[in-house]
């Protein structure tokens, strides 16, 4: 009796472990190059989470990282295809993510932003609608404007120029109360100022230096440094850019990560507030963003002083 019990009890855990086993296996992804073998369509073959699927120039497909991906279009050994892509969100997501994070292919795309006005619009555009929906993203752009002393002044510049700006904050009496409050400023803030006065003062014997920096950042970027083959990482660059689904999702990777919204800024800025300032709700938020740093508010006031 024992011994048939016994036998019992171990069918059961071998029949549990078998199912167990079965199901990991049903659960996992077979390789491209053998689900090639069986599905001759690319559009249905699968890769594990992480990985992005690639058809090299051969025809092969592989799934591979998305910094290999890039590595491996770049020495011409596989084809980007925004088809396969878009047709798979997540790995579409992991490549961007990965894209959005090389400084040399942003440089480039930030370029292209600025030589095609069109294009700007619609960046613009969509940087309104998705700061309107998401606070951390509106805080990404405003930030760097109101945190650096030298872009402060240059966004107080613009805003001067922007008649509908000029009235919504005539308007506000929060605001006018603010800007006309005596400018009594702590010693650390004294210190800030007097750095922004020296930063000023040296910005004509630094422009020199600086247009010189430009120039080799451009070429070394122009080279993009990390690739060996400048044509076919700019023949993937404008095919996500003529994708205008592509387009959006790069554009929402950029407004996530706030080093870029900080390049952009320094480069774009009277695009980006005046886009900004033509949106009354968007204007609002500002004028409540920027009465809550005092550091912006007291270079306020020591323009209007002046």
């Amino acid at each position: 009796m024992q011994k048939v019990t016994f036998l019992l009890v171990f069918s059961v855990v071998i029949g549990i472990l078998f199912i167990s086993l079965n199901d990991s296996f049903a659960q996992s992804v077979i390789p491209p190059r053998h689900q090639w073998k069986e599905i001759s369509d690319v559009d249905h073959l699968t890769c594990k989470d992480g990985l992005v699927l690639l058809q090299k120039y051969n025809g092969a497909p592989a799934c591979v990282s998305p910094t290999a991906y890039l590595k491996l279009v770049d020495r011409g050994y596989g084809m980007f295809d925004s088809s396969l892509l878009t047709k798979r969100p997540a790995m579409t997501e992991s490549l961007i993510k990965n894209i959005a994070s090389n400084k040399e292919l942003m440089s480039h795309w930030h370029d292209m932003m600025q030589d095609n006005p069109k294009i700007m619009q619609e960046s613009m555009k969509e940087m309104i609608s998705q700061m309107k929906n998401n606070p951390k993203l509106f805080d990404h752009v405003m930030s760097p404007m109101v945190s650096n002393p030298e872009l402060r002044i240059q966004m107080i510049e613009i805003m001067k120029s922007h008649p509908h700006m000029e009235d919504a904050m005539h308007a506000d009496e929060r605001w006018m109360s603010s800007v006309h409050m005596p400018n009594v400023m702590n010693k650390t803030m004294g210190n800030s100022m007097n750095k922004t006065a020296d930063h000023s003062m040296n910005k004509d014997v630094n422009h020199g230096m600086s247009g010189m920096s430009h120039g080799m950042n451009k070429s070394m970027s122009d080279n993009l440094r990390g690739f060996s083959n400048y044509d076919r990482m700019m023949d993937m660059m404008h095919s996500m850019w003529i994708d205008s689904g592509l387009m959006a999702e790069m554009h929402q990777k950029m407004l996530e990560n706030p080093h870029h919204m900080e390049k952009m800024s320094d480069e774009m800025m009277r695009p980006m507030l005046t886009h900004m300032m033509g949106d009354p709700e968007i204007r609002q938020k500002m004028i409540e963003y920027m009465l809550e740093h005092e550091e912006f508010m007291n270079t306020i006031r020591h323009e209007n002083t002046n």
